[in-house]
């Protein structure tokens, strides 16, 4: 295995360990918060993307609360996996 497929494996289990940790820490997400409303239970209508504002991703996980995190801490983990791809890829491209 040379250097640059293992570089991009590493990138691709950096990227996917946030991912999963970014998962399940959902709502709250590691870094961010919530508004805490207090609607009972079945009042809400369900989850969506609210938009990006001043570098904040804003969503609502339930249809009533709304929730922001960083808009880095959601697209590093894109970009690990993509690069970690497409080294993977780019490497067993050129042994063949």
């Amino acid at each position: 295995m040379n250097r640059m497929a293992l570089l991009g494996v590493g990138l691709l289990v950096v990227g996917v360990s946030i991912a999963f940790a970014l998962l399940i820490t959902f709502p709250g997400m590691m870094s961010g918060g919530c508004t805490d409303i207090g609607v009972p239970e079945g009042e809400g209508q369900g989850i969506g993307i609210i938009g990006v504002e001043d570098g904040d991703l804003l969503y609502t996980p339930e249809g009533v609360n709304e929730c922001n995190t960083p808009l880095p801490v959601v697209l590093t983990p894109i970009g690990l996996i993509t690069l970690g791809t497409g080294l993977v890829l780019s490497s067993k491209v050129t042994e063949n």
